[in-house]
């Protein structure tokens, strides 16, 4: 199958499997939206490594049929410089899929995300949000204090998603040859796009996991 649909869930029946020693249970990979899940359907079980950061998380996913084998894992990678992290992923005999770096835009204006395949010898980018996204939510963001301080007004401390939720549309796109772009991942309202055929199955998963993180 080249090209697959995903989400990612949190939620607690998310995290009822028990975890690799020096890890917690984050969240599960599983075909559709986040949030929708179909039992006997899960792609892989996140696993977050104890010791690292909010900052530079770092996971092992695995697969959900017992006994669980490695699929791959993400390490944060010392020696970055300034608002950069570059991730390491291994499958899991320890070999290296690939890199993801999480860094600003050239403007810096958005967050850039870049995926480097290395088998394929290739990469792509994605900026957190689009254009017309990131436009709406500063034309709208006065009213937004209008609407928390409301909500403060009627006792309400914590803001909904949808007060504060910025864009988060992202598209992960290589060129094949003289032909258009081609999305390699594409991220949309909770949901996953990939084309296998473009890159490494387990490095998508693990952009998709650090881009969720």
């Amino acid at each position: 199958m080249s090209e697959v649909t995903f989400g990612i869930t949190r939620n607690d029946a998310a995290k009822e499997f028990s975890a690799l020693p020096g890890c917690t249970a984050w969240g599960i990979l599983h075909p559709g939206r986040t949030g929708k899940i179909a039992p006997g359907t899960t792609l892989a079980r996140v696993h977050h490594h104890i010791t690292s950061s909010e900052q530079q998380p770092a996971f092992t996913l695995t697969t959900a049929a017992e006994p669980a084998q490695t699929l791959c894992t993400i390490t944060p990678q010392t020696g970055a410089t300034g608002p950069r992290t570059v991730y390491a992923v291994h499958d899991g005999h320890g070999r290296i899929i690939g890199q993801v770096t999480h860094e600003r835009s050239p403007r810096g204006m958005r967050q850039a995300w870049r995926m480097e395949d290395a088998s394929r010898q290739c990469g792509m980018t994605a900026y957190k949000g689009n254009i017309r996204g990131w436009i709406t939510y500063w034309v709208f963001s006065p009213f937004w204090v209008i609407l928390a301080l409301l909500n403060l007004l009627n006792g309400d401390t914590h803001s909904s998603w949808w007060l504060w939720g910025k864009p988060r549309r992202a598209h992960w796109r290589t060129r094949a040859g003289k032909g258009p772009r081609k999305p390699a991942l594409d991220y949309k309202s909770g949901r996953y796009r990939a084309d296998t055929r473009l890159l490494d199955a387990n490095l998508i998963y693990a952009q998709a996991v650090l881009y969720g993180a």
